[in-house]
């Protein structure tokens, strides 16, 4: 099979979504110390051309769904490890890996520096979006000024409730049934933003991995920068579109109010009888195994993204 017309044959994307994902240490501590380990890190980032916003969730818990009756939906006090998200979104897959092949001694420091609480990780697959309704958050004084100046058209904003969670649902979908699933799942989502609590929704699909942002580089350009590291690169392992997955990976955020909102409404898709019978024939019979369904919380984040995909101005 060849991986490599699969990712060229994927539709194009308005952004790309990297997450860097890490199971850290559950500790009281890790707001303060992810702040000082990132805060060079996402200056550069900033500077990179083509980055877009970001948003860093830890994990609260998870959705108790698919018979795994043991997980809650707040589970701080009792995970001993929680994984970390670092979504960034680009304007391209090779403005991603610029970022890494130009700052990857910052990365590598910044990572260093959080390597006592690490057990997994990382691993940064990237993905592209299949569908985003994602509004802009805002505060109430915002909300009432645009609502004054555009006549109450506040479309493709919402007010920020300021504890906002995301549900991370992951999908492995059977090989030919991608379109099938992608259809249904929008449908899904459209019939859930009815739900109390919904802020909005987003579908990736993931396209390949950045060897880069895992961690991983070439043995040599290891030993070189070994040797000396003022003026060599770290070297990607492989190329973006070798970590094109089969079967199709597929992460559904749903982005709600609140965690009692979560609790309450995701379940829906497999309860309400309307929901269910799409959610069921054509997104749960097109997946090889349960979906696994985490709840994250935002720890700092950068919206422009949003914008982007809302189109706004």
């Amino acid at each position: 099979m060849d991986i490599k017309a699969l990712y060229d044959a994927e539709p194009k994307s308005p952004l790309y979504v990297a997450i860097n994902r890490v199971l850290v240490r559950n500790d009281p501590n890790l707001m303060s110390m992810m702040k000082e380990a990132s805060s060079k890190m996402c200056l550069t980032t900033a500077l990179t051309p083509g980055f877009r916003g970001f948003d860093l969730m830890r994990q609260r818990g998870v959705c108790p769904m698919g018979m795994r009756w043991a997980g809650s939906s707040d589970m701080m006090t009792e995970l001993s490890h929680i994984w970390i998200d670092q979504f960034t979104y680009w304007d391209s897959v090779d403005a991603h890996e610029l970022f890494h092949e130009t700052f990857e001694d910052v990365v590598v420091d910044s990572c260093a520096k959080c390597g006592g609480m690490l057990l997994d990780g990382p691993e940064e697959p990237i993905y592209r979006v299949v569908k985003s309704d994602l509004p802009k958050l805002l505060s109430k004084n915002q909300m009432m000024k645009r609502g004054f100046e555009n006549n109450g058209d506040t479309r493709g904003y919402a007010l920020d409730s300021g504890e906002t969670v995301t549900v991370l649902a992951y999908h492995h979908v059977k090989p030919g049934k991608e379109s099938e699933f992608e259809e249904g799942e929008i449908q899904t989502m459209e019939m859930l933003k009815e739900t109390a609590g919904v802020i909005g929704y987003q579908i990736l699909k993931r396209i390949g991995l950045s060897t880069l942002g895992s961690g991983h580089a070439t043995v040599e350009s290891l030993m070189e920068d070994l040797k000396d590291s003022s003026g060599t690169k770290l070297k990607r392992a492989a190329e973006v579109w070798e970590g094109y997955t089969i079967p199709a990976e597929y992460l559904t955020m749903v982005e709600f109010e609140d965690l009692r909102s979560a609790q309450s409404g995701m379940p829906h898709v497999n309860v309400k009888p309307e929901i269910l019978f799409v959610h069921g024939p054509k997104v749960l019979n097109n997946c090889l195994t349960i979906p696994t369904v985490r709840i994250a919380e935002s720890m700092f984040r950068e919206h422009t993204y949003r914008e982007v995909l809302q189109g706004l101005k």
